[in-house]
């Protein structure tokens, strides 16, 4: 794979993709052949495509397609998307690499990315050791490829399942405005549908309310769904989440001691009473209003 020659670059990648169906946990756990497919993915790494000619510059992307198939067919095995994930090399050349290929590659490259967020003890890992995977897939979800954009509503709704992530993925630039966009009009339902999920997962963390309340358009986007009947699941998760949002909201007020509310000095006498602090009077409050 690091030969310098295309074609037996190519040939090599060729015949490793082919031992990886037979082989999965075996090439997943050799750091070596890992660290020479990262390589293959990196080709293009300081605009080298460029210097080559056409010809090897073809066969260059061909053995890295055939390098990103293999991955995508790593990461779909459970026992081996820990061990990829945790491959450093392989993390971060598909991080470097995403949105700067071919439409095919990009789509394999996020593909594989949002694989490894289906295996729960891969999803803290991810959020905190792999830099700028979140940016990538808020990216993707801006963008205009929608196998892409699909991939990573997917892999954000996997990472905000962890109850660790929710304040980071809330935190990342652009990434709730972005979700609450696709939530409030999609062109695919599906998108639609995920991101309210992703949405609701965030919301189920209180450090969150504030953050989401204070999002343009965010608590807009969920009244409007909730009070759309026509729009099924869509209106279910709204409502959901505009329900958690409000209990965090009940939490903070709802204090259990009691305070005298009147003139204290005078106590009783003075028309002072004692009330149970966060608890709805539904009480108007005038001022020295004539009756």
């Amino acid at each position: 794979m690091a030969d310098k020659y295309p074609q037996i670059r190519y040939a090599a990648c060729l015949s490793t993709s082919f031992l990886a169906k037979k082989n999965r946990k075996e090439m997943a756990s050799n750091r070596i052949l890992m660290y020479a497919i990262a390589r293959v993915i990196e080709v293009d790494k300081n605009g080298n495509l460029e210097k080559k000619s056409a010809k090897d510059k073809k066969v260059l992307i061909a053995a890295r397609l055939s390098t990103l198939k293999m991955l995508l067919h790593l990461s779909k095995d459970k026992d081996v998307s820990p061990k990829l994930a945790r491959m450093e090399s392989i993390t971060t050349a598909l991080v470097t690499v995403a949105n700067h290929m071919e439409k095919d590659a990009n789509i394999l490259c996020m593909a594989t990315l949002t694989n490894l967020t289906r295996h729960p003890d891969n999803l803290n890992h991810l959020m905190f050791k792999v830099p700028k995977l979140a940016a990538i897939f808020v990216t993707n979800v801006e963008g205009s490829e929608v196998e892409c954009g699909k991939c990573a509503f997917y892999a954000l709704q996997n990472l905000s399942c962890d109850s660790n992530c929710r304040q980071e993925l809330a935190n990342t630039a652009n990434l709730l405005g972005s979700v609450t966009k696709a939530a409030f009009k999609h062109d695919c339902p599906e998108q639609q549908l995920s991101a309210l999920h992703t949405l609701k997962n965030l919301s189920d963390d209180p450090f969150n309310l504030v953050t989401m309340t204070n999002t343009p358009g965010c608590t807009a986007t969920l009244l409007a769904l909730a009070n759309n009947s026509g729009s099924g699941m869509a209106q279910y998760l709204a409502c959901d989440t505009l329900a958690t949002l409000s209990h965090w909201l009940l939490t903070l007020s709802a204090r259990k001691n009691t305070k005298l509310m009147g003139d204290e000095k005078d106590g009783a006498e003075s028309g002072a009473k004692r009330v149970e602090m966060g608890r709805r009077t539904f009480e108007t409050s005038t001022y020295q209003m004539w009756t």
